[in-house]
């Protein structure tokens, strides 16, 4: 695994009590200032969501409930799988390609993201992502 292949796993703070949880992300510190917020719910757990990378986008994924799996390749071909549960976050940096499978049926996936949508800014194809190790 190459040594430029980082993706920081973040805990957000879950406090659990009689009558329900509590989650807590604070933005102090966060690795970049969030222009956009979107969720993933209802998903077929055999479904296969994301399969696409961003040129310049940051994003942080975080699992508000249920759970799923972040696969995460880098242009190098390195790639590291996440098993996310409620209050797991991954700091995804730019030229990353994700995949997300194995959703549960209460997961909720919400994201942030360091620009507004852009359909320009995705990379869709995987032999285009593929083609950067070269570069």
């Amino acid at each position: 695994m190459s040594d430029s292949f980082r993706v920081t796993a973040l805990q957000a703070s879950v406090y659990h009590e009689h009558d329900g949880s509590l989650g807590v992300l604070e933005f102090v510190g966060l690795p970049f200032q969030p222009q956009r917020f979107f969720w993933l719910s209802g998903i077929d757990p055999v479904a296969i969501r994301a399969s696409h990378a961003h040129k310049t986008c940051h994003q942080l994924l975080m699992c508000l409930t249920g759970g799923l799996s972040a696969t995460i390749t880098s242009p190098a071909g390195d790639v590291k799988v996440f098993r996310m549960k409620m209050g797991d976050m991954v700091h995804l940096e730019p030229l990353m390609w994700l995949d997300l499978t194995e959703f549960s049926m209460d997961a909720v996936l919400g994201v942030m993201a360091s620009q507004p949508y852009d359909p320009s800014e995705y990379i869709n194809d995987r032999n285009e992502f593929r083609e950067l190790r070269k570069k």
